[in-house]
């Protein structure tokens, strides 16, 4: 399985600013790209990934295109990749009947990633100096804060630069899986926003709400933001602090993502969970609350760290878990405030979470309680 360290870098003034106009060209390569397969749709010639790809020697070797001479040619492939996977995505999104949302030229602002695709043989990146710091072609040695051990085989080297003007080295690795000692227990787990997980075994976990928490910091902000005159200096000041807010709250949801997912795995060898249209809810009006839980990314930190520790992870249809009585599997309907699951066929009163943990830990593993019948069925597994 594949794993990615992110590290904090440290280049020196002269580093920064030769990865900035790197980082120009390549955007401007990426445009370029852009523009040629819109003229050739245009004049009814077809522009592939191919055929680009097979341009990039031409015009490293052009004396018209003299920036690009020394560019590294696996960076220009990658924006080609990209470009072409923006398409894809694009011509996907039409075949489903989606708004599909044409590829966009990029702006100094959407343009902040490349990646040395064969790193692993030290072609244009390598990690040195036992990991203080990272060898870039035509930048040099980056100081790198390997902040953890890596393992496994190296794959990709990618450099990243965020809003708040931090530079980061994006590395993947190959490494094995490791797996935990059974433990020979299951659990369905419900996300919520009240509470962030329920678990089938009556365990909750508190919701951090860091976004909530960091309500007043992130307004003061953003007034400053839109007090400073457009295009001066201290507006780009002011959105790099309002960017810095946003990633301390994005550091902690991440975190406790992480946090949970790895004691939910050590505890259990099964895990189910409901198979959410994450996007769709993020669109209701509970979209705030619901980005700040941050669903989809802790189901796919849960998935990777199952994963790797060779547990299995279902995931069963969310239809009627919290309107089912785990008990006898009659439906008994419930409002968003009712907190208490109180069926009148049986007698069962627990928290609604709860009960609806317990309906997609049986939908998921199959089990069957005394006085019901087994309803729904899981949607497809992971691990099996």
């Amino acid at each position: 399985m594949l794993r990615v360290y992110k590290f904090r870098l440290y280049p020196t003034r002269a580093q920064t600013e030769a990865l900035g106009v790197l980082q120009g060209r390549l955007r401007y390569f990426y445009n370029a790209a852009l523009q040629e397969r819109r003229d050739g749709y245009k004049a009814g010639v077809k522009v592939t990934r191919t055929t680009q790809e097979k341009a990039i020697t031409g015009i490293k070797h052009d004396p018209e295109c003299p920036d690009y001479a020394g560019v590294h040619t696996h960076l220009l492939q990658d924006v080609v990749k990209r470009l072409d996977r923006a398409f894809q995505a694009f011509f996907d999104r039409v075949k489903r009947g989606q708004t599909p949302g044409y590829p966009r030229f990029k702006n100094r602002d959407r343009y902040a990633t490349f990646t040395f695709k064969d790193a692993g043989k030290g072609n244009g990146a390598a990690v040195v100096a036992g990991g203080a710091r990272i060898r870039l072609h035509g930048i040099g040695n980056v100081k790198m804060k390997q902040h953890r051990p890596m393992e496994g085989t190296l794959k990709t080297i990618g450099v990243t630069h965020d809003n708040t003007g931090h530079w980061y080295a994006i590395i993947t690795r190959e490494v094995p899986a490791h797996p935990l000692p059974a433990v020979d227990r299951a659990v369905g787990v419900d996300v919520g926003i009240t509470t962030f997980a329920a678990l089938s075994d009556g365990a909750m976990v508190e919701n951090p709400r860091p976004l909530a928490t960091a309500r007043i910091l992130m307004e003061r902000a953003q007034r400053k933001v839109s007090r400073r005159k457009r295009g001066s200096k201290r507006r780009r000041k002011a959105r790099r602090l309002l960017a810095r807010a946003h990633d301390h709250v994005a550091s902690v949801r991440r975190d406790f993502h992480h946090k949970t997912a790895r004691s939910i795995v050590r505890r259990y060898d099964r895990i189910a969970v409901e198979d959410l249209n994450v996007k769709g809810l993020a669109r209701g009006m509970l979209a705030t609350a619901v980005n700040d839980a941050g669903w989809g990314q802790f189901v796919a930190i849960l998935t990777e760290k199952a994963e790797e520790a060779a547990r299995v992870l279902v995931r069963v249809d969310p239809s009627g878990t919290s309107q089912e009585c785990s008990g006898c599997g009659e439906v008994v309907h419930k409002g968003l405030s009712e907190r208490v699951h109180r069926c009148p066929h049986c007698g069962l009163s627990m928290d609604r979470d709860t009960n609806a943990a317990l309906n997609i830990h049986d939908r998921a593993f199959a089990v069957t309680r005394p006085g019901r019948g087994l309803r729904g069925g899981a949607s497809h597994h992971a691990n099996p």
